[in-house]
C-alpha cells in the first residue's frame, strides 16, 4: 500500500532550508523513498520578476497562495502516480507562512478568495519542521549568498522567524530545530526529526568508515541485503578562495538524475557551515568553467543497503575497483554495530582526512 507524507519545512530567512532540501532528497532516496521537492513559491515569483516591490505585499501574497495551492496539487498527484510505495513531499514553506507577511485578518480575506478558511490549512500537511533563522544566535552565519531573492536584515529575519512560529503554532505535529554550535548538528537533528515521525527505527547520528576489500563476490552478497540500491556519483571541485570548499555533483539512480552544489565555509578550525542546493542540469553545466584543474574528478558507485536494521553505504571509486569505503550508520540506542562477516576490513578510517572525497580527489589513491 502506497503511503504519501507531506512535510513542510519553514523558518526565518537563512535558517538552513535550502541545505535541508538537498540533504533530505539524498538521505531519504537512499533509504527507499521517492522524494518530491516543492520549492518556495515566493522565491519562484520574485526571481521571475513578480515581487512585493512591484505590487504591494497583500497582492503579492495572493499570488503566492495561488501558486502554492497549484504546486501542492500537482506534487500530490505526481506522488500518487510515481513508482514506489513510500513517497515524501517536502514543501519549502506552506500556506500558513503567507500569514506572517500580511497579518491574520488580511490572510483570512486572501483565503476566502480561494474558498478556504484557516481550518483548511493544517490538514494539508502531515508534519512541520521549523528551522530557526541563523539571525537568532548564529549571526556570523547569516548570509544572502544562497538565495538571490533574500533581502531581509538580521532584525527583519528575527521578526519573520517569530511570525512563522506563531503562524504554525496550532499544527499538531510541529518540531522546532534551534541553532547549534555546529551547523551540521542542526541539519542532523532536522533529518532525525523526520525519521522519528516516520517511525523508521533509529535515525542518523554519525557514520564510522572502513577501507574494505571489494570484488564481484562481495557485491553479489550486498545485492541480497534489504533496501539495496545503487547510484553513480560524479563530483567536480571548483575554484575557491578564503578557505571555501566548493563542489558540484551529479547523482544518478536508475534513470533519475539529481544535480547539486555544495559550499563549505570554515568559521573556525573545528566548525564549518555547509550549504547545499539542488541545481537544474543547465545550472550544473554552467559551473564547469569554474572546475579546479588541480583536483581530479571524483567518480564512484555507491551501494546502499540495510543489514540487521543498520544502514550501510559502500563507495567504490573509479580509480581503484579492488577497494572501497564502507560507511556504517551508528545508532543512538547503544547497540554495538558490527561489519557483516562477509566483508573484509583493511582498516578503520573514521575521521581520517585522507579518506575524505576532497583529499581523494587530490591523491586518486587509498
Amino acid at each position: 500500500m502506497k503511503t504519501i507524507k507531506r512535510i513542510v519545512f519553514t523558518g526565518g530567512p537563512c535558517s538552513g532550508k535550502t541545505t535541508f532540501t538537498s540533504r533530505a532528497q539524498e538521505v531519504f532516496a537512499e533509504r527507499g523513498y521517492r522524494v518530491i521537492i516543492d520549492h518556495e513559491s515566493a522565491t519562484d515569483l520574485i526571481t521571475g520578476g513578480i515581487s512585493p516591490a512591484t505590487m504591494g505585499m497583500y497582492e503579492f501574497q495572493k499570488y503566492c497562495v495561488a501558486l502554492q495551492l497549484k504546486k501542492e496539487e500537482l506534487c500530490y498527484q505526481a506522488a500518487k502516480e510515481i513508482a514506489g510505495d513510500k513517497v515524501l513531499i517536502f514543501i519549502d514553506r506552506g500556506i500558513y507562512d503567507d500569514m506572517a507577511y500580511v497579518g491574520k485578518e488580511d490572510f483570512i480575506e486572501i483565503l476566502k478568495g480561494f474558498g478556504m478558511t484557516l481550518d483548511d490549512i493544517n490538514p494539508r500537511y502531515d508534519m512541520v519542521v521549523h528551522l530557526v533563522t541563523a539571525a537568532k544566535g548564529k549571526e556570523e552565519a547569516y548570509t544572502y549568498a544562497n538565495n538571490a531573492a533574500r533581502y531581509e536584515t538580521i532584525e527583519e529575519a528575527r521578526a519573520m522567524d517569530d511570525m512563522a512560529l506563531r503562524s504554525w503554532e496550532t499544527h499538531p505535529n510541529r518540531v522546532i530545530i534551534g541553532n547549534e554550535n555546529e551547523f551540521e548538528v542542526k541539519m542532523v537533528k532536522a533529518i532525525q526529526s523526520v525519521f522519528e515521525y516516520l517511525g523508521e527505527g533509529t535515525p542518523i547520528e554519525k557514520f564510522n568508515k572502513y577501507l574494505i576489500e571489494v570484488d564481484d563476490g562481495l557485491l553479489e552478497k550486498i545485492r541480497n541485503e534489504a533496501n539495496y540500491s545503487t547510484s553513480h556519483i560524479v563530483q567536480h571541485y571548483l575554484l575557491s578562495e578564503n578557505g571555501y570548499e566548493r563542489r558540484i555533483r551529479s547523482r544518478q539512480r536508475g534513470e533519475d538524475v539529481m544535480y547539486s552544489y555544495s559550499e563549505a565555509n570554515y568559521l573556525s578550525t573545528n566548525e564549518r557551515i555547509k550549504v547545499d542546493k539542488i541545481l537544474t542540469e543547465r545550472q550544473y553545466k554552467d559551473y564547469f568553467h569554474e572546475v579546479d584543474p588541480e583536483l581530479n574528478v571524483i567518480d564512484k558507485m555507491r551501494y546502499s543497503f540495510i543489514c540487521d536494521d543498520i544502514f550501510f553505504k559502500l563507495d567504490v571509486f573509479d580509480f581503484d575497483h579492488s577497494k572501497g569505503i564502507l560507511s556504517i550508520d551508528q545508532p543512538t540506542d547503544g547497540r554495538e554495530v558490527k561489519v557483516p562477516e562477509y566483508i573484509t576490513v583493511i582498516k578503520d578510517v573514521t575521521g581520517d582526512m585522507n579518506y575524505k572525497n576532497y583529499y581523494l580527489a587530490k591523491s586518486q589513491k587509498y
